[in-house]
């Protein structure tokens, strides 16, 4: 079934925020999976920016802070 200009098939989620996304149930966990590590890098940027931390160093993240955000994750904050 086409909406918006994309083929739906029965089974596809569809994810809204402020756009929608389409995309197979085959992708899911990945797509599960990628959000979570976007929403923790978020997260670790909002904290360092609310500590005074230079924008251009964590958003977006910087390759000099990766290792810094990956300390943050494995301490399961």
């Amino acid at each position: 079934m086409p909406a918006g200009g994309v083929t739906l098939i029965p089974g596809d989620f569809i994810a809204a925020d402020d756009g929608v996304v389409v995309f197979p149930v085959a992708m899911a966990a990945q797509v599960i999976e990628d959000s979570k590590k976007h929403h923790d890098w978020e997260e670790f940027s909002r904290e360092k920016l609310m500590q005074g931390a230079p924008l251009q160093r964590y958003y977006p993240l910087h390759e000099d802070a990766r290792a810094e955000y990956e300390a943050w994750r494995s301490a399961g904050r």
